[in-house]
């Protein structure tokens, strides 16, 4: 029995030897990953570099659909990136407060799925870190920015023969123009993708009383006490999109009714500008996806967008939306 259980112990040290040793090498392949491929075209990595050495009095707040669909054009600087939630609105309007900005003009997103709960329970993540005001600790790979990433970046570098490719395209004043062409896809591959979308945007229930509206009121008030015309915006959505949120039942619907109800009571009592963009474009080709504007849509848009809250600062002609 002694020499059956000394065998035994000794399998197990070597398998946990061997696991040891196979996650050491994953670690440390995922780390020279992500040093060596990933940060150098990291979009979040430039992202960062442009919003700490941003001087301009002419910013923009937001996720993806501000990130993507706003090609702003100088003075006005990009500041959205995809995927943040008014969390990171409010710490990065904070930041840039904090460190000598004198806003003239802000825009922020006003899109009813800031307040769904995928967005509102996603918490500041590791921002901190990532801009600076948190140490890095151990591998980047990681963090909790790359950590989440990881299986989607192996599988593009080794799908694409060795290397990572990004197709966005970052540009000067921030925006991160993508390609893609919602025209072309399948009715079927809309449809599903669409209500999916939808679904996982819904606002969620009393959202009004939430945390999430109550840090998105002391943003706009950050601004507005510092003397900053604030804009809210509600952006492009293609047609597809529209009619599934239109066509859902009435205990669904009425989430989208309150968030809008939300941001236009807001702007009327915090005497501030919003614009609702969302039915602006039906030509699927300007889309990259249900919600989100390609490169060539983020270009038309762009001056639109930038004579309607900023006005002329900067802009280069008089488009309006009565010109489209």
């Amino acid at each position: 029995m002694s020499s059956f259980t000394s065998s035994s112990r000794a399998q197990l040290a070597a398998f946990a030897a061997a696991c040891a040793f196979v996650f050491a090498l994953t670690a440390a392949a995922s780390e020279w990953l992500v040093r060596a491929h990933a940060i150098p075209q990291d979009s979040m990595t430039k992202h960062v570099a442009l919003f700490e050495q941003t001087q301009s009095p002419y910013v923009a707040f937001g996720d993806s659909h501000v990130a993507r669909g706003f090609d702003a054009r100088p003075p006005v600087v990009n500041l959205a990136y995809p995927s943040e939630n008014i969390e990171k609105m409010f710490w990065k309007g904070r930041r840039y407060l904090a460190r000598g900005g004198a806003p003239k003009t802000v825009l922020l997103q006003a899109d009813p799925h800031l307040f769904a709960a995928y967005r509102t329970d996603a918490g500041l993540g590791g921002y901190p870190e990532l801009f600076g005001d948190a140490p890095t600790r151990g591998l980047r790979a990681f963090n909790a920015y790359y950590r989440p990433q990881l299986i989607a970046l192996w599988q593009s570098y080794l799908k694409n023969g060795g290397r990572l490719r990004s197709t966005v395209e970052t540009t000067a004043q921030g925006a991160l123009l993508s390609p893609g062409d919602l025209s072309a896809w399948g009715d079927l591959l809309k449809e599903q993708f669409t209500r999916n979308r939808v679904t996982l945007h819904r606002p969620r229930d009393g959202f009004e009383s939430s945390s999430a509206a109550q840090t998105y009121r002391d943003l706009v008030d950050a601004f507005v006490a510092r003397g900053a015309s604030v804009c809210l915006v509600s952006m492009p959505l293609s047609p597809v999109y529209r009619q599934t949120v239109a066509a859902l039942p009435a205990s669904d619907k009425r989430q989208w009714d309150a968030a809008d109800r939300f941001f236009e009571e807001l702007a009327e009592g915090a005497h501030v500008t919003y614009h609702d963009h969302r039915d602006l474009y039906t030509d699927l080709s300007l889309f990259r996806d249900p919600d989100h504007l390609n490169k060539a849509g983020a270009q038309r848009y762009g001056e639109v967008l930038q004579n309607a809250c900023f006005g002329d600062a900067g802009s280069q002609g008089k488009t309006t939306i009565a010109d489209l």
